[in-house]
């Protein structure tokens, strides 16, 4: 349906259907709720307007499931940065705006009212379940960064998650450990998935036992309490080498093995992933495999100006590798120290 047929059918201008489907103030409840009625049976799907050829403003949007973008800030506020000032550059202002899962579609038909140019979802949490709401975007450019993302027409940049998890793991065995178990997010997360699925790779190529993984809450400080609680009801003993899902989790478990009475790493080696600050600053410093923050940010607004210049190619997705951090929380197997 058109909107004038709408209009036709519940008996009101299209003037005030148009303010009902932009979420917009101007009409009664009651003609809200006539129009409301007549686009939920005909299911008719409003399609952003393009934006005009004279506005170059660029929007982010941080999609929210569980929080952990929040909780990562420091490497979601790097990519942020690096974003403003590629926009900046090239002559773009941004929007910076929240979106979260439960109010992902009211939001974005609210923020697509005024469309910008194009838009970056920062998609740490995205799952499969949630890739529809990609379609409300209608034509409007469209980079999601930081999560593989093979749906529809999206563009994505994202860390090469697999890679990383595999080379992290294969450092571990290059120490001559054979004995390496997982520390994951208690909670669905897609980039971690796929670390994981790296570290399995390199178990198997190893021909090496794989653990049952330890679950652990998705934030340093649960990480932290909840190795406390395994430690204590002697769930776990810390010995051989992990390998994190992030640098929170390694970073939390870290602190409750410590406190336990346990050395790092003449006990158990740690290695996490992203980098973040405080790894270089905990005791022992953390090693970890670094993802370039910058070069993440740089890539997605890159992207984002090709695909607007050049809406009719063929959806691109760009991997970032990572680089190997080596610190104090990882040393040597203890039979290899052994004269």
């Amino acid at each position: 349906m058109t909107v004038r047929e709408i209009a036709a059918v519940a008996g009101v201008s299209p003037a005030a259907v148009s303010l009902v489907l932009n979420h917009k103030k101007g009409v009664s409840e009651a003609t809200r709720r006539k129009v409301q009625e007549v686009v939920d049976a005909a299911g008719y799907t409003a399609r952003p307007r393009a934006a005009r050829e004279d506005n170059r403003r660029v929007m982010v949007i941080k999609f929210h499931t569980h929080g952990i973008t929040e909780e990562n800030q420091g490497f979601v506020a790097a990519m942020i940065d690096r974003i403003e000032g590629e926009c900046r550059r090239n002559g773009y202002d941004l929007i910076m705006n929240r979106c979260k899962a439960d109010e992902a579609e009211s939001t974005i038909r609210e923020l697509l009212a005024n469309p910008p140019m194009g838009v970056i979802m920062i998609g740490t949490e995205l799952r499969e379940e949630h890739y529809p709401i990609l379609d409300l975007f209608g034509t409007i450019p469209l980079v999601v960064l930081d999560n593989d993302v093979h749906y529809g027409r999206a563009d994505s940049v994202v860390m090469s998650n697999v890679t990383i998890g595999m080379d992290a793991t294969a450092y571990l065995q290059e120490l001559g450990h054979r004995e390496i178990g997982y520390l994951r997010f208690a909670l669905p997360i897609h980039n971690c998935d796929d670390r994981y699925r790296g570290y399995l790779a390199a178990m198997e190529k190893a021909g090496l036992p794989v653990p049952e993984p330890i679950s652990l809450s998705p934030t340093l400080n649960g990480a932290y309490e909840d190795m406390k609680r395994m430690l204590a009801e002697g769930r776990y003993r810390p010995r051989g080498a992990v390998l994190a899902d992030n640098d929170s989790l390694a970073i939390g478990a870290a602190r409750a093995i410590l406190e336990a009475g346990y050395r790092v790493p003449e006990d158990v080696s740690i290695i996490g992933i992203d980098d973040i600050p405080y790894s270089a600053v905990m005791m022992p410093p953390l090693t970890t495999m670094r993802v370039s923050r910058k070069a993440l940010g740089t890539m997605a607004v890159d992207l984002l100006l090709e695909r607007i210049r050049h809406p009719d190619w063929p959806p691109m997705h760009v991997k970032v590798d990572g680089r190997l951090v080596i610190r104090g929380s990882t040393g040597r197997a203890k039979e290899e120290k052994q004269p």
